[in-house]
């Protein structure tokens, strides 16, 4: 059999520049482009002075940009492509900056990173290639850097916290405390707990740092009024993933035009979208003029009637379905009947099985700070109880029936789940690596970035950065 003839030890002449070596169309010169024409100049007074020089911060953005977009995120997986990839080499401008300094650049810049997410929607505005004829909303799960195993009930966190306060005034050894973990009965722990605390106890070789974590952990209990925190990361919270399965994550939220650029994006702890809507609408707001008869299309997620009152007050043409609606148009059986009575507008009475009810009351559900409104009649003794914005999720209700507007909210399926594929497929971004909100923030801020780039190159058309 032939196969190709190699040359293995011959000699070859590499070209005078790294730039000749890539091809000329490749998104990196697009990304060089766009960091350097961003303004660097708070960075003159940070670096102003005697010491050591720095590396210039355009250096460390386009690694960091490209890094995203070739599935290089890792600060040391970064920095060892500097020296081993043509394309990171050129980005970098033949220096090695380490791992440590990019890490460092990316933990301590929010603002600068967050602006030049906005740099890339100004760009695409600018260079008309943002389509705002449709703006959808979507939020999804993506686990935070930190295991299960780690995450620690208030009761769990007082023991650790004295085992410690031991470990450092008596400096017992770690198998004693081990077995006593084990062995005593501890108030609200079950025995899956204790097993857990005993590893948790075995990894800690600095107390000091523990002691650190331990109180961090009860700072987030206390202020958020949680059952658990993790040690790991404290910011983080349980969220139920799209396998169904309980994970330490955050809720990141993408506000999308209909050729998927990215115009808004955030990072949450809450683990349902209901009450992210306002915030992305503000965040649009921000970067781009949205006409009141825009339509924004998002799932049955984010159908609350606080958010529907926010959009007719608001002018906002939102296309939003109940949750019985939604399975009706994904063709499931429709199990929920939250919306499921009848309203008699001119005389203010719900109607349910024929049978007509009276406003009586209203009330605030505990731990929502909700109004609810219950309506009664006092011959059948039957009462109903709705939320304070009824009549607009009746009206939106009614919007969604119409055959034009699930025409409408159909394209939320090919504007922002495709996005979400992107970034958690091709980019592999299926897990943050920093800890902490506002870390986490900045890395969803830098994929936000890159994808944007990539849609714009892909446009094809003259960009002027």
């Amino acid at each position: 059999m032939a196969y190709i003839p190699s040359q293995k030890n011959q000699n070859w002449l590499i070209p005078q520049t790294i730039r000749d070596m890539i091809p000329k169309d490749h998104i990196c010169f697009l990304v060089e482009e766009f960091v350097e024409s961003l303004n660097f100049n708070s960075f003159d007074k940070i670096y102003d002075g005697s010491g050591h020089p720095a590396y210039h911060p355009r250096i460390i953005m386009k690694i960091l940009i490209y890094g995203m977009l070739s599935k290089t995120r890792s600060s040391r997986k970064l920095a060892r492509a500097c020296f081993e990839n043509f394309v990171f080499m050129y980005l970098s401008e033949k220096v090695r900056p380490d791992f440590r300094t990019i890490a460092r650049f990316r933990k301590d810049n929010f603002d600068f990173i967050k602006n030049a997410f906005s740099s890339t929607v100004e760009l695409a505005s600018k260079n008309n290639l943002i389509d705002l004829s449709f703006i959808s909303i979507d939020g999804s799960v993506i686990k935070a850097s930190a295991g299960k195993r780690r995450v620690v009930k208030k009761e769990g966190l007082d023991i650790l916290d004295k085992a410690i306060d031991k470990m450092i005034k008596e400096d017992i050894a770690l198998d004693e405390l081990e077995d006593k973990l084990c062995k005593d009965k501890q108030e609200g722990l079950t025995g899956m707990d204790r097993r857990d605390l005993k590893q948790i106890v075995r990894q800690y070789k600095n107390v000091k740092s523990a002691k650190t974590q331990v109180a961090k952990a009860k700072e987030e209990l206390q202020k958020n009024n949680l059952k658990k925190a993790s040690l790991t990361d404290p910011e983080c919270r349980m969220m139920q993933n799209k396998k169904g399965l309980a994970e330490t994550a955050y809720n990141v939220q993408l506000s999308v035009s209909k050729n998927q650029i990215i115009a808004a994006n955030d990072v949450c702890r809450d683990g349902h979208d209901v009450h992210q809507f306002i915030p992305q609408v503000k965040n649009i707001r921000k970067g781009i003029d949205l006409k009141k008869d825009t339509p924004i299309g998002v799932d049955c997620g984010y159908s609350d009637g606080v958010n529907i009152k926010f959009a007719e007050d608001n002018n906002i043409n939102l296309y939003v379905p109940s949750r019985a609606q939604a399975q009706e148009f994904d063709g499931k059986e429709q199990s929920l009947n939250h919306d499921k009575y009848d309203y008699d507008w001119k005389t203010d009475e719900i109607i349910v099985k024929g049978i007509r009810l009276q406003f009586g009351h209203s009330y605030v559900r505990k731990n929502t700070d909700r109004n609810i409104l219950v309506y009664y009649n006092k011959k059948r003794k039957l009462k109903k109880q709705v939320p304070e914005f009824f009549r607009e999720r009746l009206r939106m209700k009614e919007k969604m029936q119409t055959v034009e507007a699930r025409k409408i909210y159909g394209m939320r399926k090919i504007t922002v789940e495709p996005v979400y594929g992107n970034i958690k497929q091709n980019m592999g971004f299926r897990e943050f690596l920093t800890r902490g909100l506002k870390n986490v923030k900045n890395e969803f801020n830098l994929a936000c970035i890159a994808h944007n780039l990539l849609k714009i190159h892909r446009f094809g058309t003259r960009y002027c950065c």
